[in-house]
């Protein structure tokens, strides 16, 4: 279902200043005399740099309160790891992945290693192939360069390039796929709006505006390449007892908040309970870069905060405004508004929603219990030769794994399973000749694909066995599963 809306139809009408051109709840109408860097950098808050502050109130002569300033004092920039190489550099060509972002006129904006301003030149040879290749084929762009065993993989998006150069084995299209996530999050820190910026001067230099993001961006590379929720596009959640997480929805739906658009509560990267309205569903992807956005940030862990917050799935014009707070150990409460200045309502929300947690008996406990358990091992579902399995659920865009036993003990074994089911993801998702059921026997592994209207699963066996004891084995996946589906699935989400 397409959520891309305007959010002027989540503002009230008293939000709406008369000449149209602003509105407080976070869209940004084109207005071609407004300052976009100025009202940016005015957005972001400090969370974004290493040592978020967020003030105090100060009383009004009306009883009011002002909301927390939001201030971007200049703070020392943490050294990024690989900052001090360059093209030149040996170690930065060992690197097995990298990743550029620039503007269509060569400006570096972000690289995974080194230092963009000494891989300024790098960049702009980049730009130059994308160019040429634009200059010989009107309306076409280029994709991808293979050379040797590296793959050059170009996205275009407006005025900003992507490049994935990686020697890695992934498919182009998983390498696509996590271009448009860096995207993404370049959009969430900025807006869309962005792109009006670099129409108008494609050399302006969009870092002094991302300020301390490259660890946001970093975070999220270092996800795309184990995490399969990214591979699946669909939503990890934490497995838990049904009426735990039914009691928790309804604590959060009983605490009013007129101006509330979601409330979500996230356990490290698996979802626990999300409450929305009726009518905006919170795509995968945007759910995604929130949960990055919050754990790759040790600020957030400090204390309360408030932050602007974009969401490009469901409108890339404008700011939402995340108020963040972790409730328990890596359990984290986050409630997303449409008004700017909302920080203290939805902060007396969390008091209430956290004193209705603690008189529940077992609610937080149970969230905390099921994450140091660590997924569930495989040897629970009874399947001698299983070794691992993924299954999604293609109608709620979720997916269950267990956690990876032997033989997928050690961080290269584990990337080669993770390898392994992103090329067989790719055989059953081809655009042309894709497998609704694959099945491939390895020297040290034998792979099962199978994909239906409503669910993809894959699942790992030993190399010896027969192709008649798989299937079997995937037939009893599906009934586990389905036994186990009110534990490890959100199936009737709450809503407003």
């Amino acid at each position: 279902e397409d959520t891309r809306i305007d959010l002027e139809d989540t503002i009230s009408q008293s939000n709406s200043p008369s000449n149209g051109n602003k509105h407080d709840g976070g869209i940004v109408d084109g207005d071609a005399n407004w300052d976009l860097p100025r009202e940016i950098d005015r957005r972001l808050t400090t969370v974004i740099m290493a040592d978020a502050n967020l003030g105090s109130s100060a009383d009004n002569n009306d009883g009011t309160t002002d909301a927390p300033p939001l201030k971007t004092p200049e703070v020392a920039m943490s050294q990024r790891r690989f900052a001090n190489e360059d093209a030149s550099h040996a170690n930065w060509r060992k690197h097995k992945k990298h990743v550029f972002i620039l503007t269509s006129a060569g400006k570096p904006i972000y690289s995974r290693y080194g230092d963009e301003t000494n891989l300024a030149p790098f960049m702009a040879s980049l730009t130059a192939m994308s160019s040429f290749v634009e200059s010989l084929y009107s309306g076409d762009s280029l994709r991808y360069v293979t050379a040797g065993d590296h793959k050059y993989v170009f996205m275009n998006k407006g005025p900003i390039l992507l490049c994935c150069i990686a020697r890695t084995l992934e498919p182009v299209a998983h390498l696509v796929q996590q271009l448009n996530y860096m995207h993404a999050q370049v959009i969430s820190i900025l807006t869309g709006l962005v792109n009006q910026l670099l129409d108008r001067n494609s050399r302006f230099d969009l870092r002094g505006l991302l300020g301390g993001a490259d660890k946001f961006l970093d975070a999220l590379m270092s996800l795309m390449d184990r995490d399969t929720s990214y591979l699946l596009n669909a939503i990890h959640c934490l497995r838990l007892d049904p009426t735990v997480r039914s009691n928790i929805g309804n604590i959060i739906q009983s605490v009013p908040a007129p101006d509330l658009l979601y409330a979500i509560i996230i356990a490290k990267h698996q979802l626990v309970n999300l409450i929305r309205p009726k009518r905006f569903i919170l795509q995968p992807s945007d759910l995604h870069l929130i949960m990055n956005f919050v754990n790759a940030s040790t600020a957030f862990r400090e204390s309360e905060s408030w932050t602007p917050l974009c969401l490009p799935k469901f409108n890339d014009a404008g700011f939402l405004h995340a108020y963040v707070c972790f409730i328990a150990k890596d359990v984290c409460l986050l409630l997303i508004s449409t008004k700017q200045d909302s920080f203290y309502e939805l902060s007396n929300c969390k008091n209430v929603i956290v004193q209705s947690l603690a008189r529940t008996p077992g609610t937080l406990e149970s969230i905390t219990k099921s994450l140091e358990a660590n997924y569930y091992s495989v040897s629970e579902l009874g399947i001698g030769p299983l070794l691992h399995f993924l299954y999604k659920s293609r109608v709620a865009y979720q997916f269950t794994q267990p956690r990876c036993e032997a033989p997928y003990v050690t961080r290269k074994e584990q990337k080669r399973l993770y390898r392994m089911y992103q090329r067989v993801h790719k055989r059953v998702h081809r655009f042309k000749k894709s497998h609704k059921v694959f099945y491939q026997v390895g020297m040290t592994e034998t792979i099962v694909g199978w994909v239906t209207a409503s669910f993809e699963l894959y699942a790992v066996f030993g190399p010896l066995e027969t192709k008649s004891t798989c299937i079997k084995a995937c037939n009893e996946i599906l009934k586990w599963v389905k036994n186990e589906e009110n534990n490890l699935f959100i199936l009737n989400a709450p809503i407003w």
